[in-house]
């Protein structure tokens, strides 16, 4: 019976390539398009971040607000950990113009980043969080399919940033969590990346903001970025900062 059941499925896939071939009803259809890919952020999106704004507490707000007026108005180029070459962490590795890679595997699925050398793991096969890791840049993420929505949340992040998009928050936080929702458009080829941001200690309440995303050529791949804060150059991005300080061979 085996033997008959084999020669049946090959008669079948061999009349349904006939058919294709043919132009036929039982052509074979292409399977439908999958997160996996090389994104970038769609450039108005990037190009308008700066309207991102979260509600703030006062008292995070005047930190923010401080920190905002320093940079624009002091001259600050970098940030702290810019000018050390640290991690970006989330949400920035997938807020900024750097190409975002989704691969996608049995089990999680795995985003890395060009501006990041840390890769992110989005277990599909666990529903609760980790208890026994320290706090990372990237935190812990588990995520799950809801139709044909990705749906994550993400927890465990570090206080060494502030996880709010864009820089916003002024405030580093234990407790910040963010849920996102990733969906295709325009035929596979939009990334539609809806984020809820929900922290007591930094927002009034949570907070919503899409972020799209192109799918680049199936052949794309990520470019070699490395932050290296001895590299020639490296001290002239912001040698007009107030607190930049000439290394010693330089004086």
């Amino acid at each position: 019976m085996a033997g008959i059941g084999q020669s049946h499925a090959r008669a079948v896939s061999v009349l349904a390539f006939g058919l294709a071939l043919a132009g036929g009803s039982a052509a074979i259809a292409a399977p439908a398009p999958g997160l996996t890919a090389v994104w970038l952020l769609d450039q108005h999106t990037y190009d308008h971040q700066e309207e991102f704004r979260p509600p703030l507490k006062p008292e995070v707000k005047a930190i923010a607000d401080a920190k905002r007026a320093k940079r624009e108005n002091g001259g600050a180029v970098l940030s702290d950990n810019g000018k050390k070459c640290l991690p970006v962490g989330m949400p920035s590795m997938v807020t900024n113009e750097f190409a975002l890679e989704i691969l996608e595997t049995p089990g999680r699925v795995t985003m890395l980043s060009e501006s990041s050398t840390l890769p992110r793991t989005i277990a599909l096969d666990r529903k609760t969080h980790l208890t026994d890791q320290e706090p990372s840049w990237n935190g812990d993420a588990i995520g799950h399919w809801e139709g044909k929505t990705l749906v994550v949340e993400t927890t465990g992040l570090n206080d060494r940033i502030s996880h709010m998009p864009f820089g916003f928050g002024g405030v580093m936080s234990l407790t910040t969590k963010i849920t996102e929702r990733y969906s295709l458009a325009d035929g596979g080829q939009t990334l539609v990346n809806q984020m809820t941001f929900d922290d007591p200690n930094v927002l009034i309440a949570p907070w919503t903001v899409t972020y799209r995303y192109h799918r680049t050529e199936p052949r794309t791949q990520l470019w070699e970025y490395v932050c290296e804060v001895d590299a020639p150059g490296w001290s002239e991005r912001f040698q007009g900062d107030p607190d930049y300080k000439k290394p010693p061979g330089d004086q």
